[in-house]
C-alpha cells in the first residue's frame, strides 16, 4: 500500500546515504536536485516463461493506464532495496519471497526522476491477488509480446521497455 507520508534515505549518485526526506518533498528534492530515493522493482516469472503485468489504475500520476513491475515501491529509510523488493511482492501482490530467490538484474542512476532503482526478477508458479488500490487489471504476458506493444506506445513506467529487455536477456540466458 503507497504511504505519501514516509521517511526515504537521500542518497548521492554513488548510492551513499547523505540524509533524510519525507516522500512529500518529492518535488522539492527533484527541483533543488537534492539527491536521489531508493526504489526496488520485481518481475515476477512463471515456469512458463510468462510475467506477472499489472496495469496500474486510471487515477496513478505516473504512467496511468500503463504496465507496471510485478511490484515495487520507494526503499524507506534504513531498510534495503532487497527487504524492499521482498515487503512491496507480499504487500502488493500478496505472494512470499525468500530474498535468495531473488535476482539483480541490475541497479540504475535514473537522472531526470532523481531514483536509484534496483530490478529484481523471480521466477515462481504463484497466482499473485491483484491490488486493486493501485492496479486496474493484471495478466500473464509474453515478455516479448509485452515488449513490441510498449514499443507500440502503450503507456508503461519509465524505461520499462530497457527493463523487459533486460529480463528477455536474462530468461534467455537461463535457458540456454
Amino acid at each position: 500500500m503507497q504511504n505519501d507520508d514516509e521517511l526515504l534515505d537521500l542518497v548521492n549518485a554513488k548510492d551513499i546515504i547523505i540524509g533524510q526526506m519525507n516522500r512529500l518533498n518529492y518535488a522539492e528534492m527533484l527541483d533543488k536536485k537534492l539527491g536521489y530515493f531508493r526504489a526496488s522493482d520485481v518481475f515476477i516469472v512463471n515456469s512458463l516463461g510468462k510475467v506477472y503485468v499489472p496495469i496500474r489504475q486510471s487515477h496513478k500520476t505516473i504512467a496511468p493506464n500503463g504496465f507496471d513491475y510485478s511490484a515495487g515501491g520507494h526503499v524507506a529509510s534504513g531498510d534495503s532495496y532487497i527487504k524492499t523488493a521482498v515487503n512491496e511482492t507480499s504487500e502488493e501482490l500478496g505472494v512470499s519471497l525468500k530474498p535468495e530467490e531473488l535476482v539483480l538484474l541490475g541497479k540504475f542512476v535514473e537522472e531526470e526522476v532523481r531514483y536509484i532503482r534496483s530490478l529484481y526478477v523471480a521466477i515462481k508458479d504463484v497466482e499473485p491477488i491483484i491490488n486493486t488500490d493501485d492496479f486496474s487489471s493484471a495478466e500473464w504476458l509474453d515478455p516479448h509480446e509485452v515488449l513490441r506493444i510498449v514499443k507500440n506506445g502503450h503507456p508503461a513506467k519509465l524505461r520499462y521497455d530497457n527493463s523487459l529487455e533486460l529480463l528477455i536477456t536474462y530468461l534467455g540466458e537461463l535457458h540456454a
